[in-house]
Protein backbone atom coordinates (compact mmCIF):
# COMPACT_ATOMS: atom_id res chain seq x y z
CA UNK A 1 0.00 0.00 0.00
CA UNK A 2 1.16 3.48 -0.56
CA UNK A 3 0.13 7.08 0.21
CA UNK A 4 -0.50 7.84 -3.91
CA UNK A 5 -3.89 8.48 -5.19
CA UNK A 6 -4.98 5.68 -7.19
CA UNK A 7 -4.09 6.58 -10.67
CA UNK A 8 -7.63 6.84 -13.09
CA UNK A 9 -6.87 8.74 -16.18
CA UNK A 10 -10.58 8.62 -17.22
CA UNK A 11 -11.63 10.08 -14.08
CA UNK A 12 -11.52 13.70 -13.94
CA UNK A 13 -10.89 16.06 -10.68
CA UNK A 14 -14.06 18.12 -9.60
CA UNK A 15 -13.26 21.64 -8.99
CA UNK A 16 -12.38 22.21 -5.43
CA UNK A 17 -14.78 23.88 -3.97
CA UNK A 18 -14.75 27.53 -2.74
CA UNK A 19 -14.23 26.17 1.26
CA UNK A 20 -10.73 25.50 0.49
CA UNK A 21 -8.69 28.08 0.41
CA UNK A 22 -5.12 28.45 -0.65
CA UNK A 23 -3.10 31.08 1.18
CA UNK A 24 0.72 31.80 2.41
CA UNK A 25 1.65 29.41 5.36
CA UNK A 26 2.50 31.80 8.54
CA UNK A 27 4.66 30.91 11.52
CA UNK A 28 1.06 30.43 13.65
CA UNK A 29 0.26 27.31 11.15
CA UNK A 30 3.24 25.11 12.09
CA UNK A 31 0.93 22.65 14.10
CA UNK A 32 -1.08 22.56 10.93
CA UNK A 33 1.32 22.31 8.45
CA UNK A 34 2.38 19.43 10.66
CA UNK A 35 -0.49 17.96 10.99
CA UNK A 36 -1.18 18.19 6.83
CA UNK A 37 2.52 16.60 6.46
CA UNK A 38 1.85 13.28 8.47
CA UNK A 39 -1.02 12.09 5.85
CA UNK A 40 2.17 10.92 4.38
CA UNK A 41 3.13 8.40 7.81
CA UNK A 42 3.66 9.37 11.44
CA UNK A 43 2.22 11.77 13.34
CA UNK A 44 1.59 15.79 13.78
CA UNK A 45 4.12 15.79 16.70
CA UNK A 46 6.88 13.82 14.79
CA UNK A 47 6.75 16.77 11.74
CA UNK A 48 6.23 19.62 14.10
CA UNK A 49 10.28 20.56 13.91
CA UNK A 50 10.64 19.92 10.07
CA UNK A 51 7.27 22.09 9.27
CA UNK A 52 9.06 25.01 11.27
CA UNK A 53 12.02 24.56 9.40
CA UNK A 54 10.13 24.55 6.58
CA UNK A 55 8.45 28.04 7.32
CA UNK A 56 11.42 29.71 7.94
CA UNK A 57 13.32 28.00 5.02
CA UNK A 58 11.24 27.84 2.08
CA UNK A 59 10.91 30.56 -0.22
CA UNK A 60 7.26 29.64 -1.12
CA UNK A 61 5.12 27.78 0.68
CA UNK A 62 1.56 27.36 0.92
CA UNK A 63 -1.43 25.60 2.48
CA UNK A 64 -4.87 24.59 1.93
CA UNK A 65 -7.71 24.46 4.16
CA UNK A 66 -11.05 23.98 4.74
CA UNK A 67 -13.21 25.94 7.87
CA UNK A 68 -9.66 26.78 8.96
CA UNK A 69 -8.23 22.84 8.98
CA UNK A 70 -5.27 22.26 7.08
CA UNK A 71 -5.45 19.80 3.99
CA UNK A 72 -2.82 20.07 1.90
CA UNK A 73 0.72 21.92 1.45
CA UNK A 74 2.93 23.20 -1.17
CA UNK A 75 6.85 24.56 -1.29
CA UNK A 76 9.58 25.34 -3.16
CA UNK A 77 13.22 26.38 -2.65
CA UNK A 78 16.46 26.39 -4.12
CA UNK A 79 18.22 23.06 -3.68
CA UNK A 80 20.98 20.98 -5.59
CA UNK A 81 19.22 18.07 -7.26
CA UNK A 82 22.09 15.91 -7.53
CA UNK A 83 25.29 16.01 -5.07
CA UNK A 84 27.55 19.01 -6.23
CA UNK A 85 25.50 20.49 -8.54
CA UNK A 86 24.04 24.35 -8.70
CA UNK A 87 20.77 24.74 -6.52
CA UNK A 88 17.81 25.07 -9.02
CA UNK A 89 14.10 25.69 -8.20
CA UNK A 90 12.83 22.51 -6.24
CA UNK A 91 9.19 21.62 -5.36
CA UNK A 92 9.46 20.89 -1.42
CA UNK A 93 6.60 18.46 -1.19
CA UNK A 94 2.80 18.28 -2.64
CA UNK A 95 0.69 17.01 -0.05
CA UNK A 96 -3.08 16.73 0.32
CA UNK A 97 -5.56 14.56 2.86
CA UNK A 98 -6.57 11.57 1.08
CA UNK A 99 -10.21 11.90 1.92
CA UNK A 100 -10.04 14.99 -0.17
CA UNK A 101 -8.00 13.93 -3.38
CA UNK A 102 -9.25 14.32 -6.50
CA UNK A 103 -10.69 17.49 -5.93
CA UNK A 104 -8.32 20.13 -7.76
CA UNK A 105 -6.60 21.11 -4.62
CA UNK A 106 -3.00 19.80 -5.42
CA UNK A 107 -3.59 21.41 -8.48
CA UNK A 108 -3.99 24.54 -6.94
CA UNK A 109 -1.54 24.28 -4.40
CA UNK A 110 1.27 23.18 -7.36
CA UNK A 111 -0.17 26.41 -9.88
CA UNK A 112 0.08 28.78 -7.06
CA UNK A 113 3.31 28.00 -6.07
CA UNK A 114 4.70 28.27 -10.38
CA UNK A 115 2.76 31.07 -10.31
CA UNK A 116 4.59 32.63 -6.94
CA UNK A 117 8.30 31.20 -8.60
CA UNK A 118 8.08 32.69 -12.00
CA UNK A 119 6.87 36.01 -11.15
CA UNK A 120 10.11 36.47 -8.77
CA UNK A 121 11.98 34.27 -10.61
CA UNK A 122 10.79 34.78 -14.31
CA UNK A 123 12.59 32.06 -17.26
CA UNK A 124 14.33 30.13 -14.61
CA UNK A 125 13.45 26.60 -14.76
CA UNK A 126 11.56 24.55 -11.54
CA UNK A 127 12.11 20.80 -11.03
CA UNK A 128 9.98 18.53 -9.33
CA UNK A 129 10.80 15.13 -8.24
CA UNK A 130 8.55 12.26 -7.93
CA UNK A 131 7.83 8.25 -7.13
CA UNK A 132 7.80 6.73 -10.43
CA UNK A 133 5.11 4.84 -8.92
CA UNK A 134 3.05 7.28 -8.07
CA UNK A 135 1.25 7.96 -12.06
CA UNK A 136 -1.54 10.51 -11.00
CA UNK A 137 1.07 13.21 -9.87
CA UNK A 138 2.92 12.77 -12.67
CA UNK A 139 -0.16 13.19 -14.47
CA UNK A 140 -1.03 16.50 -12.69
CA UNK A 141 2.54 17.74 -13.08
CA UNK A 142 2.59 17.02 -16.74
CA UNK A 143 -0.85 18.85 -17.28
CA UNK A 144 0.35 21.88 -15.49
CA UNK A 145 3.77 21.75 -18.20
CA UNK A 146 6.19 19.36 -16.69
CA UNK A 147 8.25 17.25 -18.59
CA UNK A 148 10.35 14.13 -17.65
CA UNK A 149 14.27 14.90 -17.91
CA UNK A 150 15.44 11.68 -16.16
CA UNK A 151 15.48 9.07 -13.81
CA UNK A 152 17.39 7.72 -11.32
CA UNK A 153 16.97 5.74 -7.51
CA UNK A 154 17.95 9.46 -5.72
CA UNK A 155 17.37 13.29 -6.66
CA UNK A 156 18.03 15.29 -4.10
CA UNK A 157 19.02 13.69 -1.61
CA UNK A 158 15.28 11.39 -1.59
CA UNK A 159 15.70 7.69 -1.58
CA UNK A 160 13.17 6.54 -3.56
CA UNK A 161 10.44 3.55 -2.39
CA UNK A 162 10.54 1.27 -4.96
CA UNK A 163 13.83 2.90 -6.57
CA UNK A 164 13.10 4.87 -9.28
CA UNK A 165 11.84 8.61 -9.10
CA UNK A 166 11.89 10.76 -11.91
CA UNK A 167 13.05 14.33 -12.13
CA UNK A 168 10.82 16.69 -13.79
CA UNK A 169 11.26 20.51 -15.40
CA UNK A 170 8.81 22.79 -16.16
CA UNK A 171 9.35 26.11 -18.13
CA UNK A 172 6.24 27.42 -18.87
CA UNK A 173 5.20 30.67 -18.93
CA UNK A 174 3.06 31.42 -15.51
CA UNK A 175 0.12 32.56 -17.83
CA UNK A 176 -0.29 29.05 -19.33
CA UNK A 177 -0.82 27.51 -16.03
CA UNK A 178 -4.50 25.76 -16.45
CA UNK A 179 -5.51 26.40 -12.30
CA UNK A 180 -4.49 30.11 -10.56
CA UNK A 181 -5.38 31.13 -7.13
CA UNK A 182 -4.90 34.74 -6.25
CA UNK A 183 -2.90 34.89 -3.27
CA UNK A 184 0.05 37.26 -1.86
CA UNK A 185 3.15 35.72 -1.58
CA UNK A 186 6.43 36.67 0.74
CA UNK A 187 9.46 35.27 -0.54
CA UNK A 188 12.40 34.77 1.80
CA UNK A 189 14.75 35.30 -1.29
Amino acid sequence: MTDFVDYEPNVHSARSDESVKIRPVESADADGLAAAMAVRGGTAEEYRDRALRLINRLDVLLIAETDGVPVGWCGIQKFSIHPDAEPEWLIAGLTVVPELRRRGIAARLLGGVLDATAGSAPNEPIFSVINARNLASIDLHQQLGFSEVGRAATFARIDFTGGEGILLRCSRSPDAYPVRDVVEFRFNV
